[in-house]
């Protein structure tokens, strides 16, 4: 070859380029390399991308450095002007994108570099561009067959030699990319073929035209064909209908679940049989899913498949004992559920059905035996869901047995169970479910209630029979000792006056005591009298219009002396335009006296009894309150009751028989009244509060009176205004119902009389009458039972109607139960007119609307 000249190589825009900044590397030896990047230069893609490497080998220095300088504004460039170095060179360091080599240079040609390079594996794809000159043809032929990928023909312009390194670089880029695709290519389909050769799921592939082209050896394994041509010898087994369905009948095409993939359906959870070569029968379920390529036609179908032959044994087998064990627990006779480990039932048998009383579809899906119901424990408590025998056993594993729970419906009714629960466990230990059992109790906890019922009925009887007996005995003690004590001042005086020697001014003195303590014996006497005659229910009143203002001043009179004596003061607040009541003059003025002798009796010196008497809705209010000892919050509920005393015994500081505040509440009842008592506790004194109902005006004439003697006929002097008013009469006796009828109906009113409670109900709501008397002792169901009904209706049912009790039983207790059953007053038998005049005129007062 001969050697160009320098001038050979000229690039038209030279004199444009020749300012451009260039820099060299140092020379390495005689004829060293020389570098040339331009350091101004942005890169040539994208901001952040490392810039393609350019290596210039030319013997030229000039026209290296006039392509350098064309390049360098793209790419880093580095110039040699000697093959050999640039040989040596790129042993030590990366190898360019690209190598730029011109055909013509001194001790080796651009072809000979080409072939030395395309010789060694590491620079066989390393891209070259070959520079040449016109007319040297022969040249640019040798460097293309010798390896060279391009060439350009000097002299070119700068942007067509940076255009054609460009193209060798995409070029280059292009193919290490399908080099690096092709290597994971390879890998991921050696991988996907390890994972179907070593699956422990058959996978069978078909082409789309239906043709097997993949069968793993576990697939083998399924169709018995291991060690044979698969591919034939399933198609075999296809073709020969060894594919049967799990009843045994043979898989047609439009079964067969590759078949459907093929044609596009996705098969999911599929199950079949497969009679194999060697007689035995597999069941095998799989998933067949369509193949397509990548324009989505079809390329084929995918099968994968799984050995569950044991598992469908296995679950044959567990249906068989799940049915063996359900006929023997449905044979019982006790509830049985059973609960999976979230608690939740999936099962029961009919006695549990029959127990609770629900349907299957309501005890199946509950974590409970009935959701409507409250557990309870024996005592009522409420019993908690996490404590219940079921979830204890979940949630520590431990049997629970015998335990009583009840189950309060929304009625009311409580189903009372004993039960039993015993978790299920796994081969691991852990806990997968548990069984309960449960019996009815309910006949036995009712039974036991009922025993325990009689039985404190019976500790509560002797207990009231033991007290009373101490209460009698208490009660005759004192009342020996109350007669006693008087008698011995009566008969020492009298002996001393027989004896005419006591001077005259103890003799004055000898007769008051006499007088005083015989009139004390003649006041314990008359409240025996009287509490004879209230337990036996023939107390009569003198009933009249009576002003209580001159009541209270009559009593005040008889007690202010004793008041003086012992220094308490009384103090009356009495309102005197409070209004008349209808009542006994003697036994109200009774009523006060005993209050304030009471209050009297225990109040110490220095203190005070203060008595109000005011007008409190339709009624007469006296209010008795003191400073005196006051009374035990213990003892307050039976201060009223006959023959208590808060003391007791011989050490009582106060005498009398304790039958004064009985007789106050007897005959405060008799009037229509209520009495009360209160008190803040010990020393701080004591409240007594009596209401009675005041007189309708011109409703009774203050010359009606009745008889006092038993059984003595009454008459009625005025007749009590009851026109208009609608009574309501019950009594099972027909003589009274026809006399309270005409007696009732000649003072005006519209009287409807029936005999039972239950026809009494009927008449009340269709009537809606104005007062109710109503007889207690009634068959079937009581008085007592038909004014709770008519309590409990509605408002506008007439619940408030005023209500009259008539009953032969005329203790105080018999007149407190019927005024704790709903009853607003209570009239003993026999009946009196007039006093049941009195009290229905009361009762249409505005006090009971």
């Amino acid at each position: 070859m001969n050697r160009r000249t320098s001038m050979d190589f000229m690039f038209t825009d030279a004199a444009r380029e020749e300012t451009a900044p260039t820099r060299r590397s140092p020379q390495a030896g005689g004829r060293g390399a020389r570098g040339a990047r331009d350091a101004s230069a942005g890169p040539a893609r994208g901001e952040g991308t490392a810039r393609a490497r350019v290596w210039i080998v030319d013997d030229s220095p000039l026209e290296a450095d006039m392509a350098a300088r064309a390049l360098a504004p793209g790419y880093e460039v580095d110039v040699f002007t000697d093959a050999v170095m640039m040989l040596e060179h790129m042993t030590a360091h990366d190898l360019p994108d690209v190598l730029v080599l011109d055909q013509m240079m001194p001790a080796m040609s651009g072809t000979e570099i080409c072939g030395l390079l395309r010789s060694c594996p590491a620079t066989i794809g390393l891209p070259i561009l070959i520079l040449t000159v016109a007319g040297q043809e022969q040249d640019l032929v040798e460097g293309l067959s010798a390896g060279a990928d391009d060439y350009v023909v000097k002299p070119c312009p700068a942007a067509a030699l940076s255009a054609r390194v460009g193209a060798l670089i995409r070029s280059k880029r292009l193919r290490e990319r399908a080099e690096r695709a092709e290597r994971a290519a390879a890998v991921e389909r050696d991988l996907l073929r390890a994972l179907i050769e070593q699956s422990g799921d058959g996978i069978m592939a078909a082409d789309e035209r239906g043709a097997l082209c993949v069968c793993n050896p576990e697939a083998q394994r399924q169709h018995g064909v291991v060690g044979q041509d698969a591919v034939a010898a399933i198609d075999a087994l296809v073709a020969g209908r060894a594919l049967r369905g799990l009843d045994g009948r043979p898989l047609s095409d439009d079964e067969n679940p590759l078949r459907r993939a093929l044609r596009g359906e996705r098969v999911e959870s599929a199950r079949w049989l497969v009679a194999r070569p060697d007689g035995a029968v597999r069941a095998l379920a799989g998933t067949a899913s369509p193949l397509r390529h990548a324009d989505g036609s079809p390329a084929g179908a995918v099968l994968i498949t799984r050995d569950e032959t044991d598992a469908i044994e296995a679950e044959r087998a567990l249906r068989d004992s799940e049915e063996r064990y359900r006929v023997i627990i449905s044979a019982l006779e006790e509830g049985i559920t059973l609960q999976d480990a979230r608690g939740v039932i999936r099962t029961a048998n009919a006695s549990a059905e029959r127990i609770l009383g629900l349907p299957m579809a309501q005890i199946v899906g509950s974590t409970t035996l009935d959701r409507s119901a409250r557990l309870i424990h024996e005592d009522g408590s409420p019993f908690r869901f996490e404590m219940t025998p079921a979830e204890v056993a979940l949630r520590t594993g431990e049997p629970r047995s015998g335990v009583p729970l009840g189950m309060e419906r929304p009625d009311g009714a409580v189903l009372w169970l004993s039960v039993n629960a015993r978790p299920l466990h796994r081969p691991d230990g852990s806990i997968a479910g548990v069984v309960s059992s449960f019996f009815d109790i309910t006949a036995q906890k009712r039974a036991e209630e009922e025993r325990q019922g009689l039985l404190a009925a019976a500790q509560a009887a002797r207990r009231e029979a033991e007290t009373a007996s101490h209460l009698k005995d208490e009660f005759l003690a004192t009342m020996s000792h109350e007669l006693r004590t008087p008698l011995t001042a009566v008969l020492g005086w009298i002996r001393m006056l027989r004896t005419g020697k006591l001077p005259e001014d103890r003799r004055e003195k000898a007769l008051e005591t006499v007088e005083r303590n015989a009139l004390a014996q003649a006041q314990l006497i008359d409240d025996l009298l009287d509490i004879s005659r209230i337990m036996a229910g023939k107390l009569r009143l003198d009933v009249q219009s009576i002003e209580l203002v001159s009541v209270i001043e009559a009593a005040l009179e008889v007690v202010r002396p004793a008041a003086d004596a012992k220094g308490v003061r009384l103090e009356p607040v009495l309102d005197p335009g409070v209004g008349p009541v209808a009542g006994d003059a003697g036994r109200l003025q009774q009523v006060i006296w005993n209050l304030l002798s009471n209050a009297v009796k225990f109040t110490s010196r220095g203190g005070s009894v203060r008595i109000r008497l005011e007008r409190v809705d339709a009624s007469a209010e006296i209010v008795v309150a003191d400073t005196g000892q006051g009374i035990d919050p213990a003892f307050l509920p039976y201060v009223f009751e006959q023959f208590r005393q808060a003391e007791s015994g011989t050490t009582r500081t106060h005498g009398g028989l304790g039958l004064g505040l009985t007789i106050v509440k007897s005959l405060v009842e008799l009037h229509g009244g209520t009495a009360q008592a209160t008190s803040d506790g010990p020393g701080r004194g004591a409240t007594f509060t009596v209401r009675l109902p005041l007189a309708a005006e011109q409703r009774l004439d203050r010359g009606r009176r009745r008889r006092v003697s038993p059984g003595a006929s009454v008459e009625v002097d005025a007749r009590a205004d009851l026109d208009g008013m609608h009574i309501l009469v019950v009594d099972d006796e027909e003589d009274t119902r026809e006399l309270l009828v005409t007696m009732l109906e000649q003072c005006g009113a519209h009287v409807t009389s029936v005999e039972t409670t239950a026809e009494a109900m009927l008449a009340f709501e269709a009537l809606q009458p104005d007062v109710l008397v109503s007889d207690i002792a009634i068959p079937g169901e009581d008085g007592y039972a038909l004014i709770r009904k008519i309590r409990a209706l509605p408002a506008a049912s007439g619940r408030r109607v005023p209500a009259v009790a008539l009953t032969a039983y005329a203790r105080t207790e018999d007149r407190m139960r019927a005024l704790r059953a709903g009853f607003n007053t209570h009239v003993p038998k026999p009946i009196e007119p007039a006093e049941l005049l009195a009290v229905l005129a009361n009762l249409s007062g505005p006090r009971w609307r």
